[in-house]
């Protein structure tokens, strides 16, 4: 269906964020979080068009005006993190889904994926994390005559921090496992925007210096003089 939007989307962003990368000053040490929250909103693309109208928003685009998508993340070192997705949809019936339309229905996805940021290696770019995710998934979509099927996902995206909170854009592709993959009506684009909210990550690092305790190293000698 749209899977040389996944390849071409995606795989070209990624080089280039890699090869700019290569050039930032330094690499980070210090964690940057240990939990990532995010709650907002996901937009469903399954018209099975694969090449055309890609921002086709009025025909195309399902979506809900209330959020729709959880997810958490947990860091685990030099920019990889683990996260678990969950987003709700329902598709309408003046929507083109696989070339046909009137055909509601509701839409489940759950998602596994491992995540590598590369803000890692942009030590004065703080404020723009882009990342890339690859994992799997299920979705479940009540419209359809195979109803459960597992994905693997491939997705984009960037967040933007202002301290602990940011905004996360994000577009994922997502092959359907069953039957012919590469040609599978069950393969489509999902799109989200998500609020999100990191907490801190406190190491305890045991070569602290305390000079309170170790105040004798720098204490001074009295001088004393020779007696006569």
């Amino acid at each position: 269906m749209k899977r040389l939007f996944v390849l071409i989307s995606f795989v070209c962003p990624t080089l280039i964020f890699h090869g700019y990368s290569q050039h930032s000053l330094s690499f980070k040490t210090t964690k940057p979080y240990k939990w990532m929250f995010g709650i907002g909103w996901n937009v469903v693309d399954d018209d099975g068009r694969a090449f055309s109208h890609m921002l086709d928003v009025k025909n195309s685009w399902n979506y809900l005006y209330y959020p729709t998508t959880l997810s958490i993340d947990r860091y685990l070192s030099k920019g990889f993190s683990l996260e678990l997705v969950g987003a709700y949809n329902k598709y309408s019936a003046a929507k083109c889904v696989n070339g046909q339309r009137n055909r509601p229905g509701t839409f489940v996805s759950i998602d596994l994926q491992g995540k590598y940021s590369f803000s890692n290696n942009m030590s004065n770019y703080e404020w723009f994390d882009p990342f890339v995710c690859v994992g799997l998934g299920v979705t479940y979509r009540d419209n359809y005559a195979t109803q459960i099927v597992p994905t693997t996902n491939l997705a984009l995206g960037a967040n933007f921090w202002y301290r602990n909170v940011g905004l996360r854009l994000q577009t994922s592709g997502k092959l359907g496992l069953s039957g012919a993959i590469w040609t599978s009506d069950a393969d489509y684009v999902h799109h989200s925007v998500s609020l999100l909210l990191k907490t801190s990550y406190r190491s305890k690092n045991k070569n602290s210096f305390n000079k309170s305790k170790h105040g004798w190293i720098h204490k001074k000698e009295k001088y004393r003089g020779r007696s006569k």
